[in-house]
Order: structure tokens, then sequence, then C-alpha cells
């Protein structure tokens, strides 16, 4: 699970509070070791039956250009139905996915190699994708957590790019008040760990992305509004 939330948040091959119901866009800023690596442009829009996600990542890391695409369809209970990914830079590759409730049908073309598919079964349809390099990802997974319950909660989540199966751990660390877009807001914190890795992530209760920090790897993701 280390490629799940480690090496992959930064590499480009194999990686809250319940989101208000009006369109949530931004672009983040993505930051490794204090220098700034990439940008990401997110949109999510919901409707009364489905919730649309759409992503778009730009990353130079070590002279290497890197682009990619995501599109995730849910249902309104944040169920998974569709998928895809996709990079034409440095390599085209892509990954698709068809979500037959609790089941997964994956067919991939990774770089310099055959389209090959994979079938996955989970023990629910609610399983979080979880893809390299798309943080906002990590707002549809806060919503999984069952905030009146308290206490580690684990949520199964997919890999895409890695064709990975795993499960993390969620917990609430606390709500502190932050100033977010020029307004004093109450702002949760939400610790994502597996056996051997931590991700924090920082969301407002109507699911503004604040903050996100992967502290072994020294990435920090943060909006392109907040101040340097």
């Amino acid at each position: 699970m280390r490629r799940l939330l480690g090496a992959a948040l930064i590499l480009a091959a194999p990686l809250c509070g319940a989101a208000a119901p009006e369109p949530r866009e931004g672009q983040l800023r993505i930051l490794a070791d204090g220098q700034l690596i990439g940008r990401e442009r997110y949109q999510i829009t919901r409707t009364a039956t489905e919730i649309q996600a759409n992503g778009e990542v730009d990353l130079e890391i070590e002279g290497q250009k890197v682009r990619q695409t995501s599109r995730l369809l849910l249902g309104a209970d944040l169920a998974p139905r569709s998928y895809e990914w996709k990079t034409e830079t440095p390599k085209t590759a892509w990954v698709r996915i068809e979500f037959a409730g609790a089941v997964a049908t994956v067919r991939y073309l990774p770089p310099d190699a055959k389209e090959d598919q994979q079938v996955f079964t989970f023990d629910t349809p609610r399983v979080a994708l979880l893809d390299n390099n798309f943080f906002h990802q990590y707002l549809l997974l806060a919503e999984l957590y069952d905030y009146q319950a308290g206490g580690a909660q684990t949520v199964k989540v997919f890999v895409p790019q890695a064709v990975q199966p795993g499960e993390v751990r969620l917990e609430l660390r606390g709500v502190e008040t932050l100033e977010v877009e020029g307004q004093p807001q109450p702002v949760r914190q939400l610790a994502i760990t597996t056996e051997d890795n931590e991700v924090l992530l920082w969301v407002t209760e109507s699911g503004r992305f604040v903050r996100l920090r992967a502290p072994q790897m020294n990435v920090e993701v943060v909006p392109e509004s907040a101040a340097p």
C-alpha cells in the first residue's frame, strides 16, 4: 500500500465533510520539497442521481513533462459507475473501468505494452478511487467518512493507474477555524492512513479543498488562491 499513498503521489506512472450540491471547481498547486512541480484543475458537479468529477494534471518531474486527465462518474450514493484516465505525455497510456455493483471490469493500456483486462470484486459497491496525482479525488473519499460515528473507519479503495485494490483508514483529527477565501470557516482535518503511510487532508464542512500533506514524501497540495 506504500504505492498508494507514498511514491505514487509524485510519480506519474503507477498514483470534507459532505460536499455542497453546487459545482466544486478549482486549481491546485502541487509541491514537492517546497518546490512547485505541477498543477491540477478539477470540477465536481452533481445532480439528484449522479456525481461527475473531472481532473486535468500537468507535472514536471526531473525535467520530464507529464499531462494526465481523468473522468469519474458516481451515483449519488458515491458508488462509482465508470472511470477513465489517460495520458499522452510522455507516452500514451489509459485505464477504463466499468462498475456493476461491487464488480469492476478494468481495461488498460500501459506504456509500451498491449491492452489488457482484469475483473475485481469488492465487498461493497462504495469503493473510493484514488488515482496517482489527482488530489481532488480525496474530497470524494472524505465524504465516505461518517462524522456522526467518528473514530477510525476503514474504506475500500482502488488505484486505477496501478490497477491496485486496497483500503485506507480515515480518522477525524480535529476541527479548527481557518481563513478560506477571505472568510473564517470551520475546517476539518482528516488523517488517511495505511499500515505504513499517512496523508493529511484539510477540508471545510461544505467540501472545499484547503490543504493536503503527505509528510513522508514531503508533498503538499494547496489551492492556487492560497498564499505561498
